[in-house]
């Protein structure tokens, strides 16, 4: 699996999302009309007396029958805003993973070439997955088996930054020098085309810190003392704006 390609996958789902939200927003402002409720419980072979309730949104119909575990309200607008919470969630995610799969998969030939920058000489290990490497050698030699030693290390890399964010500017540029790519801010500055790149890490910044307030703190509006418990307002515009640019921005570090 190429980095790209991790990101394409988990980006296509952060964007079912959104078509969800979109698809399932209930319009219908009144109730069946006795006529339609009869003829439709008896295309479906219901009794008459069953209690059906309709939602009608942009691209379905859906007939929620008596006894439903869903209900009208949770196709208002409230309700479905947390698929745009999802899917904001989801595209944050794919960045994330794209620039693990970029860190994993070149950080052993980075650290072969030398001439190591700072990030690179402070990165460590734990002892602990330092001695099973060791000993993971040691009892390969013992029974005559092979063991890449390049691979070991690579797992145990990998172990330690999947625990790991990254997610803001920061983060990603963190990830990007263990890879030995120095100067990103310089080299997507370019690629985007811009004078000023100050904008585009606040962008990247901002959508961050709304997912992470999503994540963790269930996007409940911050109160001093008292008052109700609600979540904060989301525009579908500054989800699919910070989709479009997590697009933009993946296809960049491509390039970087």
């Amino acid at each position: 699996m190429q980095p790209i390609d991790a990101y394409q996958d988990t980006a296509v789902r952060a964007r079912r999302f959104l078509s969800l939200h979109d698809g399932l927003m209930n319009t219908r402002q009144r109730g069946i009309r006795a006529d339609w409720k009869s003829s439709f419980n008896r295309l479906m072979h219901w009794k008459q007396s069953s209690g059906i309730q309709r939602v009608d949104s942009r691209d379905a119909i859906i007939v929620l029958r008596e006894g439903s575990g869903l209900q009208p309200d949770d196709f208002t607008k409230e309700s479905l805003d947390d698929l745009l919470r999802s899917s904001l969630t989801f595209g944050v995610s794919a960045l994330d993973r794209y620039v693990h799969e970029r860190v994993i998969k070149g950080f052993v030939s980075a650290y072969r070439a030398g001439n190591l920058n700072r990030q690179q000489r402070e990165f460590n290990i734990p002892v602990t997955l330092a001695m099973e490497i060791v000993e993971k050698n040691r009892k390969a030699n013992q029974s005559g088996h092979i063991v890449r030693p390049a691979n070991e290390i690579r797992k145990a890399v990998q172990e330690i930054l999947h625990k790991r964010p990254f997610q803001s500017w920061r983060e990603v540029e963190y990830g990007f020098c263990l890879i030995g790519v120095t100067g990103l801010a310089g080299k997507l500055q370019a690629i985007f085309g811009v004078g000023d790149f100050g904008s585009i890490k606040k962008q990247l910044n901002k959508i961050a810190e709304r997912r992470n307030h999503i994540v963790h703190e269930g996007d409940l509006a911050r109160h001093q003392r008292g008052g109700a418990v609600k979540p904060q307002k989301i525009e579908r515009k500054f989800v699919e704006d910070s989709l479009e640019f997590l697009d933009d921005f993946v296809g960049a570090l491509e390039q970087a």
